[in-house]
């Protein structure tokens, strides 16, 4: 009986004592037994629980003590702390907060977070995906930012991990950046790869100026080479790279690649890459026994790109370029399949413009296609150029009437040893149609046409040589429909 009398006495204390303590308005929530200390330090024990902030910046304290310290408005959580706040959690053998501007220090800290955008569930098994970071020291130094100290991040939850970034400091930066100091990557708890400093951006829109991840590589040819390049998110809507390649046989080479949105309908991309070689000579390039080949001393290029603009409500323009100036450096240093066995380069362009029924388009374009390192035909328009109008009402009558008109200059040309042939020439074509439909029966209806067609060409065949001559032929004919 004396028992349960003296704890109800002590419970009438402490509400008593609680009643007179002035708990910061920062912490909105509260469960479990209070100690007031005087009047700005208030201590909470036994499985305590606090709840504060506001909007985004919500946050638990969940730990056996917690001190709070009125006019310095600091938090000490002691024992078993657990914080959480923003989809994360922090468990620390002690704490120290602000309850005011929400930073702080964990001490022996072991964190998680919940990865919820840009996650392929398959990787994480049955699993939640979430990344898990620890710290001998780990500090909340604002609202977006944190710094663990001798510590690391991995996003594998196995007991040993199959892979874990450790660093000596490990600055973050949410939806910017994370710095890492002193970084080793650990795979199976095997050191693997170690770099003194590491900046690696990690924006939600995955864009970031900065270096790249430099990449190391060996060939018979090249030698040893090693390439860096830097990205550069100019704004939004535009973006380039700069590469460098250095090969310690064969030389250098360095490029850039440009990218752009213009808005609804505009974008486009152009790379180019300039390589500067030495003359080298590799011995058994396919095996002992076949001897040496030399490699001439030169310099190449290759552009690459394409594009579409609107330029305006009427009028498109398209182009596109896959171009190189040496088809053998094309198929001695490319590593991809396809682009090592390409004998083809082409580019070309077009701008199109609509009004109403009336359309005219401009196009030039040129393929080339190599059969060894000199021989080849080249084929294509330069320009080609058509004015059409579309099927339209003759005076309001159900007679239809529309045209097509194309001038086009046309490229031939055959490259094979010394002999060069060019076939090229021009054209002119124009194809005027009358189109009657008849439509008075409502089950049956019969579009009758009659189209003529003229066609002009500035040299022909010689019949009795058969090489082509500076005279020109034409062809006309009309074609009846119904």
């Amino acid at each position: 009986m004396t028992r349960p009398i003296l704890l109800y006495c002590v419970a009438i204390v402490v509400t008593a004592g609680s009643a007179h303590a002035q708990v910061p308005t920062a912490i909105t929530g509260q469960r479990s037994m209070v100690q007031e200390i005087d009047g700005t330090h208030i201590r909470w024990i036994e499985n305590v629980e606090l709840s504060g902030g506001s909007g985004d910046e919500t946050w638990e304290f969940y730990a056996d003590q917690v001190d709070v310290y009125g006019d310095e408005s600091r938090l000490v959580a002691t024992g078993s702390v657990v914080f959480t706040s923003g989809g994360g959690r922090v468990a620390a053998e002690r704490a120290e907060f602000n309850i005011d501007d929400n930073t702080g220090t964990f001490f022996e800290a072991r964190g998680s977070t919940a990865l919820v955008e840009d996650v392929v569930p398959s990787m994480f098994g049955t699993s939640e995906p979430e990344m898990v970071f620890w710290g001998e020291i780990m500090e909340k130094t604002g609202p977006r930012t944190y710094k663990l100290t001798r510590g690391g991040f991995t996003s594998c939850v196995q007991p040993t991990p199959r892979w874990e970034v450790k660093a000596s400091s490990v600055t973050i930066n949410l939806d910017q950046y994370a710095v890492l100091r002193n970084a080793v990557l650990q795979v199976k708890g095997v050191p693997l790869f170690y770099l003194p400093a590491l900046y690696y951006p990690i924006q939600s829109d995955d864009r970031a100026t900065g270096i790249l991840m430099p990449t190391y590589g060996a060939s018979t040819i090249r030698g040893q080479s090693i390439s860096n390049a830097v990205f550069w998110a100019i704004n939004r809507s535009h973006d380039a790279t700069i590469f460098h390649d250095l090969f310690t046989s064969t030389g250098q080479g360095f490029g850039g690649e440009y990218r752009y949105v213009g808005g609804p309908g505009s974008q486009g991309r152009a790379e180019t890459y300039f390589l500067n070689e030495r003359e080298i000579s590799v011995t058994d390039q396919f095996g002992p026994g076949t001897g040496e080949s030399t490699f001439p001393e030169r310099r190449s290029y290759n552009l690459r790109g394409n594009m579409q603009h609107r330029i305006s409500d009427s009028i498109r323009a398209r182009g596109q370029i896959d171009y190189f100036s040496d088809i053998t450096v094309q198929q001695t240093y490319q590593t991809n399949v396809f682009e090592a066995s390409n004998s083809s380069r082409s580019y070309g362009g077009n701008v199109t413009g609509s009004w109403g029924a009336y359309t005219l388009s401009g196009t030039g374009d040129v393929a080339e296609t190599f059969f060894g390192a000199e021989d080849a035909s080249l084929y294509g328009s330069g320009p080609r150029i058509s004015f059409n109008q579309s099927e339209r009402s003759l005076l309001g009558s159900p007679v239809y009437f529309g045209f097509e008109t194309e001038y086009a200059n046309l490229l031939r040309r055959s490259r094979f040893g010394e002999q060069e042939v060019n076939s090229g020439l021009n054209r002119i074509d124009v194809s005027p149609l009358v189109r009657v439909p008849f439509t008075k029966w409502p089950f049956l209806t019969v579009n009758s046409s009659v189209a003529w067609r003229q066609t002009y060409w500035t040299e022909s065949i010689d019949e009795s040589t058969g090489s082509q001559i500076d005279s020109g032929i034409g062809r006309s004919f009309i074609d009846m429909q119904a």
